[in-house]
């Protein structure tokens, strides 16, 4: 009777669950310890059997799903109790929640050579690319010399400090503290000199501090350095594009100390590998014409508008080249082309300042240039579309005004006048005018 009723109780017992302890110590990418990062055990595989009967031959079944949660102490170590034995998928993430590490590891009895209770990551030697991918797993293990465990580590060391110095590099730009800006872009090329977004930055800051040779150099270092990596680009359009944005900022610097032809030289390479050459283009037809070479700026203008005819600024600046150069027809056409690709752009998007206020200039120097062709009614046509859209409505209003006495249509050359000087008290021109017009009527008073 006795022996009956423990076979009885034995069936109601709950099978027997087998538990093992996991420790482990998490270093990070310098090789320091990482505290307060978040480890995580996630149950995905149960072993069918006694683990007495080892794991080689044992069967995976699905997993509970139970979670098995835990931080690192200030050495960077930790302890989990009592997890039940199976296949986890393991994660560790740093203090700011960023993911650092991910693997797969079976957890059960330690005289099984296939299970590891103990997790001891150093992120210092794990490769970037094998950081979600597995690594370190128990399950599929990879062994590594030690000149590829160091020249991992340095890698993951650099990548740390490189981080830190960006995040305080972007403090600097907040604070305008070129100084320590110039420093921290220095120490990080020193790190990484395969990286010609900071010679990009080191040369746009040089010569936001008029530092133009400097920076020429600067942006010369990172034009080679992106045409050594440019055979090996995913992106081969994109990275072109980089190479010639460079170039355009060597032109630049060049420009700036007046040495035009060096200038041009850098605009014209740029053009050349640039997937849309209308930029450089533009900036050789823009330091052309400041510089008085205005048959060569037409032809550079022209090449601009070729590569790209909706840039309504590519127009303006042609419309002042021929205006130079004593055409004014060509002139006078560059404009109203302009003029309609500034319309474009402002029907797309109504806040564009930079367009209207290209739109208004451009309005006021055609309706000029009808004026020197006496074409008097179309200029007081385009100038009253210029008060409309202009930033400075001053002057066409006072173009109108000159325009009407020219006209001898005196009231409405008064209106005009009155307007012009109530935009800008300071345009004597107008109170001239106006003056001129109330005097030839008699009235003196005024």
């Amino acid at each position: 009777m006795t022996s009956c009723f423990l076979l009885l109780l034995a069936l109601f017992l709950p099978p027997q669950r087998w538990t093992a302890t996991v420790s482990g110590h998490i270093a990070d990418r310098e090789g320091k310890p990482l505290a307060d990062a978040t480890i995580q055990y996630t149950n995905v595989g149960m072993l069918e059997g006694s683990p007495n009967e080892g794991t080689a031959t044992a069967r995976v079944i699905e997993g509970t799903g139970r979670v098995y949660k835990v931080k690192t102490d200030k050495k960077g170590d930790f302890a989990l109790l009592g997890m039940d034995y199976g296949v986890y998928q393991i994660e560790i993430a740093a203090p700011d929640g960023t993911k650092v590490y991910a693997a797969k590891k079976l957890v059960g009895d330690n005289a099984d050579p296939n299970v590891s209770n103990t997790l001891n990551v150093d992120l210092s030697t794990v490769e970037g690319s094998r950081v979600q991918a597995g690594a370190g797993t128990n399950l599929a293990a990879e062994k590594k010399t030690k000149e590829q465990d160091e020249l991992i580590r340095q890698e993951n060391a650099n990548g740390a400090k490189i981080n830190r110095l960006i995040v305080a590099y972007h403090g600097t730009l907040e604070t305008k503290d070129w100084a320590e800006a110039t420093r921290l872009l220095q120490e990080l090329i020193a790190l990484d000199s395969n990286r010609w977004e900071f010679y990009q930055n080191l040369g746009t800051i040089q010569a936001s501090q008029s530092h133009y040779p400097e920076a020429a150099q600067s942006f010369a270092k990172g034009v080679e350095v992106a045409e050594r990596l440019l055979p090996t680009a995913a992106d081969q359009p994109q990275a072109r594009g980089y190479i010639s944005d460079l170039l355009i900022s060597e032109g630049d610097c060049y420009n700036r100390m007046d040495k035009l032809e060096d200038a041009v030289a850098f605009y014209d390479k740029a053009a050349a590998v640039a997937p849309r050459p209308a930029m450089a283009r533009y900036r050789a037809c823009n330091a052309l014409t400041n510089h008085g070479k205005t048959e060569a700026a037409i032809e550079k203008c022209n090449q601009a508008i070729a590569a790209d005819p909706t840039q309504w600024e590519f127009y303006q600046v042609l419309g002042g080249a021929y205006s130079t150069a004593g055409k004014p027809q060509e002139a006078l056409t560059s404009y109203e082309k302009g003029v309609a690709a500034a319309q474009k752009v402002i029907e797309t998007n109504p806040d564009s300042g930079r367009a209207k206020t290209g739109l208004g200039q451009m309005l006021n120097s055609e309706g000029n240039l009808l004026v020197q062709m006496k074409r008097l009614d179309d200029a007081i046509s385009v100038f009253s579309q210029a008060t409309e859209v202009s930033a400075y409505p001053a002057m066409p209003y006072f173009n109108l005004c000159a325009t009407y006495f020219n006209l001898k249509r005196a009231q409405e050359a008064i209106p005009a006048c009155e307007k012009a000087v109530s935009l800008d008290p300071s345009m004597s021109d107008a109170y001239f005018i106006k003056a001129s017009i109330l005097f030839h009527q008699g009235h003196e008073e005024h």
